[in-house]
């Protein structure tokens, strides 16, 4: 019977094998892509898919006979010579459109306060003709409610004009019910619906199976909730589905306001039917984006009686051809697609080991699901796609990344050394010239002109002594983290951490071939110094808000000969710089540590710097001179200069 060290030996070689690793890699992608999910990273790319397949969806050239519209442009508006139009040519509109005999008649217009003249008539047409439908704004959080027509408060003849706009200003969503607690609305398509739907005995039922839901003839439709389909945390007030905008952007007959007043409109054109009259002029700005405007110009927008004629249809579509509306995949069924297609991914990443082979199937493999996803839609059925095809392809990336790095050899030990001392550009030029620096295994001393940066923190005891070991651990990575950044980011090599200082290195390891390039080092030296003071500012507004003590620095910089190589054995190298010019910059940086310019309640950095960096900067930077100074373990003075800041091009002050 296998002992229990030899079962773990077992275990922890099975763990190491390619296709364990392949598992974990498929579920830490999974759950990296869910997460980004369910906090609504995607939502954005599965909303812009979803107007894809809407815009893409064969449409046959299909109309909706059974509603019209009469759209209002900037002509009309110049015709009538007002806007809004007044009472009694808003009658003579209702009276002209009536003659004609249509089912109903809405007007997306608001008219809670009068318009003179012909208020009076207009009052007694609402008052006496049922066929006459207006809006209100329901309103709520940023917008105002707006009444409808005092005459018809309280009547079944009005409904709100609100619009579900989705992130970016796009319409998806219809509406049915609005309820703010204390006021049940409902939609203005709602309203214009069900008088046309009573005359072939199509009355609102309770929904199946779910008896809270509303069921019109066969099709039940089912509210949809925060998270469904593309959505993550929608807003999922009132009783909202899925518009579907069938037909196109406009599937329906359209007339002009001044057709309607001239009386050219055909009868048979609106008669029996469901009209609707609202505006698309661009000065009055009742205009929306719909799926059918993305991508297109800026300029383009959906008037929004549109919008309200395709939730007209959507509804005499359900409650009369037994036209549901998209259905979502279940949450649940979605995520384990999504795990489903990762591990696909990950078998076909360690089944096939060339690059050019696996982009190629991996592209087919997304084609093919997104082919698919989009008949799902024309069946009437929103497949997570987006999600599914990330995980995808992150998965596949992540593999062969894997699989690739078993293959590295002395390459990745010479990089392991070095990744962490310099910039990945410089670690792959070593790599590249890595005959010049090799020797026996480890890197050959070399003789060469660096610039070296000492820095140390001044009061650090009293923030270790307000903090726990593992907070004053986790404080002094977040300081060593952003300075050794800042080294990296300007060219330098950090040599080594030691407390709370650090030493750096600027012109190793390669040899700096003219003074240019070593004065270059200099200057990169002393910007890093400057950049540094930049970044311990911010951090001490930050610390200091939680109630931690001011941190001040102090930095030291010379420039000189230096000794460059590896100390340590073949299996623990440190790659450093030896010299006299080394213990100059570490005993500048100490020197003066009760100078005002460290210990000031609100001193930040002090940048002292030796006489050959000062001359290798050129004029370029602002210095002072401190003196010849008696630093510690120097028999001879050193000219030492003070760093105040970088010259800014332009005019002299006056």
């Amino acid at each position: 019977m296998p002992t229990a060290p030899s079962r773990l030996s077992k275990l922890g070689h099975w763990l190491r094998q390619p296709v364990a690793i392949g598992l974990g890699i498929g579920l830490a992608a999974f759950l990296a892509m869910a997460g980004l999910r369910l906090l609504g990273g995607l939502q954005a790319m599965e909303l812009a898919v979803y107007d894809l397949y809407l815009n893409a969806r064969p449409e046959g050239g299909r109309q909706e006979d059974r509603v019209a519209v009469v759209l209002i442009d900037d002509e009309d508006i110049r015709r009538i010579g007002r806007w809004p139009m007044d009472d009694a040519t808003l009658a003579q509109v209702a009276e002209n459109l009536s003659q004609a005999g249509p089912q109903a008649i809405g007007f997306d217009l608001y008219r809670d306060l009068p318009v003179a003249p012909g208020t009076e008539r207009l009052e007694r047409l609402l008052a006496s003709s049922e066929q006459l439908f207006f809006v209100m704004k329901f309103g709520g959080r940023d917008a105002a409610r707006v009444s409808p027509p005092p005459v018809l408060d309280g009547t079944e003849r009005i409904g709100f004009a609100d619009l579900l706009v989705d992130p970016g200003g796009f319409v998806r969503r219809g509406l049915l019910f609005l309820d703010d607690g204390e006021t049940l609305g409902f939609a203005f398509a709602w309203r214009l619906a069900l008088p046309y739907l009573a005359t072939y005995g199509v009355t609102p039922a309770a929904g199946e199976p779910d008896p809270e839901h509303v069921r019109l003839g066969s099709v039940t439709l089912r509210p949809m909730e925060t998270n469904d389909g593309p959505y993550v945390r929608a807003d999922a007030a009132g009783y909202q589905f899925p518009l579907d905008y069938q037909g196109g952007e406009r599937p329906f007959r359209t007339f002009s306001l001044t057709e309607v007043l001239d009386r050219t409109v055909p009868p048979e054109a609106l008669r029996g039917r469901i009209v609707l009259v609202g505006v698309s002029a661009d000065s009055v700005k009742d205009l929306f984006l719909t799926p059918f405007n993305h991508g297109q110009s800026d300029a383009a927008s959906t008037p929004g009686v549109l919008i309200h004629a395709h939730a007209v249809s959507q509804l005499l579509r359900a409650g009369l051809d037994g036209q549901r509306p998209l259905a979502f995949v279940p949450t649940g069924v979605g995520y384990l697609g999504m795990l489903v297609w990762s591990l696909v991914a990950v078998a076909t990443a360690l089944r096939v080991r060339a690059l050019w082979l696996l982009a190629l199937l991996a592209t087919c493999e997304t084609l093919a699901l997104f082919g698919g996803s989009y008949l799902a839609f024309l069946a009437g059925w929103w497949v997570p796609v987006v999600p599914m095809a990330l995980v995808g392809l992150v998965s596949a990336s992540l593999s062969e990344a894997y699989l690739s790095s078993l293959e590295r050899n002395e390459r990745q030990y010479l990089m392991d050394i070095f990744s962490r001392q310099v910039s990945p550009d410089v670690a792959e030029e070593m790599w590249r010239s890595r005959d010049q620096f090799l020797e026996s295994g480890r890197l050959k001393p070399r003789l060469l002109t660096a610039t070296i940066l000492f820095t140390d923190l001044h009061n650090f005891t009293p923030v270790a002594e307000q903090l726990s070991p593992p907070e004053l651990m986790d404080w002094l990575n977040l300081y060593m983290d952003r300075m050794a950044g800042l080294v990296m980011q300007h060219g330098g090599v950090v040599d080594d951490y030691f407390g709370d200082a650090i030493k750096a290195n600027f012109g190793v390891p390669a040899v700096r071939q003219d003074e240019h390039a070593i004065d270059e080092d200099a200057r990169h030296a002393v910007r890093c110094a400057l950049a540094m003071g930049v970044a311990l500012e911010q951090m001490n507004r930050d610390w200091e808000a939680a109630g931690l003590p001011h941190i001040s620095m102090r930095v030291g910089i010379a420039t000189g000969e230096v000794v460059a190589g590896c100390l340590g054995s073949t299996q623990r190298m440190k790659f450093t710089t030896l010299g006299d010019v080394v213990n100059t910059a570490a005993r500048m940086e100490t020197y003066g540590k009760d100078d005002p310019a460290v210990t000031a309640p609100d001193a930040i950095s002090r940048v002292l710097m030796s006489d050959e960096t000062a001359r290798r900067i050129g004029d370029g930077f602002v210095t002072t001179v401190v003196g010849d100074l008696r630093l510690k373990g120097k028999a001879s003075p050193v000219r030492v200069y003070r760093l105040e800041g970088e010259r800014v091009a332009g005019p002299a002050p006056s």
